[in-house]
Order: structure tokens, then sequence, then C-alpha cells
């Protein structure tokens, strides 16, 4: 467990906190890349099954999110990994507070066990999309052992009207 912050499921509660945090994030790195109409329920995309926080106990604020959505309609990463669609299960809505960053807390890494361990009690092969842009979150993946399986262009548009490349991971086995 990180000392003074605790990964744990996400409440009601902690939805307030979480708009706070994915301000500061949007504000920091652009992402969501477009701010949503309603932030507090963009955090629950449809088919979310679960969702965690990284919670600072000291401070009482969130400094981190992630949920899984199941049942990814992703024809190519089922063949991949030999399951149907509606065994797929994606990390979403991941971000980590910019004031979080760099203190050697591990959250992303924290973060992305809890969906890990989700899944697997679940039967579900996990998977993210991430913008191909050199961010710190590909080497926090590859980092950690996800596999790159595709590259290809994000199903959705920038303010500018682009199509970003994106990347394809798969969680290591057994994760």
């Amino acid at each position: 467990m990180l000392v003074g912050v605790d990964v744990r499921p996400r409440t009601d509660e902690d939805l307030a906190g979480c708009v706070r945090a994915l301000g500061a994030v949007h504000m920091a790195d652009g992402y969501p890349t477009w701010w949503p109409v309603d932030p507090a329920g963009w955090l629950s995309p449809s088919g979310c099954a679960a969702a965690w926080v990284a919670h600072d106990d000291v401070m009482g604020s969130i400094l981190g999110h992630v949920c899984v959505v199941r049942g990814v309609d992703d024809p190519m990463v089922a063949l991949l990994t030999g399951v149907s669609t509606d065994r797929l299960a994606s990390v979403s809505r991941l971000f980590v507070s910019p004031v979080a960053r760099g203190r050697g807390l591990g959250l992303g890494t924290s973060l992305l066990a809890a969906v890990s361990s989700w899944t697997s009690a679940h039967d579900f092969r996990l998977m993210l999309d991430v913008v191909d842009d050199g961010a710190p979150a590909i080497r926090l993946y590859e980092r950690i052992g996800w596999r790159l399986v595709d590259r290809r262009q994000a199903d959705w548009v920038t303010p500018q009207g682009e199509r970003l490349p994106v990347r394809i991971y798969l969680a290591p086995e057994g994760k």
C-alpha cells in the first residue's frame, strides 16, 4: 500500500474530487481531448463495470482514477487474444493528477493493478488504447509489461478535426 494514498473502489462521494482532478489533467495535458458536458457522467462510460480512485488520505483529495469497460467491440483484438468481444475489457478514464506525478507514488501502476485484478477475477482479457504521442503513459505501459499489438487511427476527432494515431496494448498474461 502507498503511504498516505489509498487505491480503492470509487464511490459516488468521490465524483466531485474526480472531476476536480480531471480538470487539472485537462488543463495540463489536454485529456480528455474534448471537455465533457457532464464530466462526472463521462467518468462512467457505457459498459463501465467498475472504477477505482487513488485517494490522498492526508489531504482528502483524489489523485487518480481508472475504470474498466467490458464487452469491447474490437474484433481484431478478440482475434489476437482468442477471446470473444464479450470477454474483452478495456482500461478507460485513466489519469493521475499533475500534483501527484513525479513523487514516486506509482499511482498509474497501482490503478492499473486494480483493473488487472478485477479483470482476472472476472475472466476478462484486458486491453487499452492510448494516443501515440510519446507521453509518459506509453513508457509506463511498456515498463510494466503491456504488449503493443496494433497501431491505428483513433475513432474520434480532436477539436481541430484530426484523427490521431493510437496504440493498442494487451495486459501481461495473467493480469
